[in-house]
């Protein structure tokens, strides 16, 4: 593992907080996969390449205003780089702070990120990075 994924990933979130998804399109493989598992959201679902990344951001216009992704930490782990992050923003219609924590793996190749998974807990994504 180089530092560089380190890097890159870290980009990611600070890309996301100063221009937005199509900020992050850069650092993102062309055929990216963002897989979100059914304990994690009540609409889980697969997203392919730049328009599912689009997609998957989109899917939050409505419900929360105001979307924010945070690192705590980035750990190398194996060919992946996990995260331990928050998500939040403001319910529109309640106006109710978000807050989600979870452990997102990403996993890189050529520089670029080509897979994104949030896991629950630090054990699942370990497991995850493990195969």
């Amino acid at each position: 593992m180089s530092e560089s994924n380190l890097e890159v990933v870290r980009r990611l979130f600070d890309q996301y907080a100063e221009g937005g998804v199509e900020a992050i399109l850069d650092g993102a493989d062309e055929n990216i996969v963002i897989e979100i598992p059914s304990d994690l959201s009540a609409e889980p679902d697969t997203y392919h390449g730049h328009d599912g990344v689009r997609r998957y951001f989109a899917g939050f216009e409505g419900m929360i205003d105001d979307v924010r992704y945070e690192a705590f930490e980035l750990s190398a782990e194996g060919d992946f780089v996990l995260a331990h992050s928050r998500m939040s923003g403001r319910g529109v219609s309640s106006g109710l702070e978000v807050n989600l924590e979870v452990y997102v793996l990403h996993e890189l190749a050529g520089g670029k990120i080509v897979r994104i998974r949030p896991y629950a807990d630090l054990e699942s994504a370990k497991r995850g990075a493990a195969g």
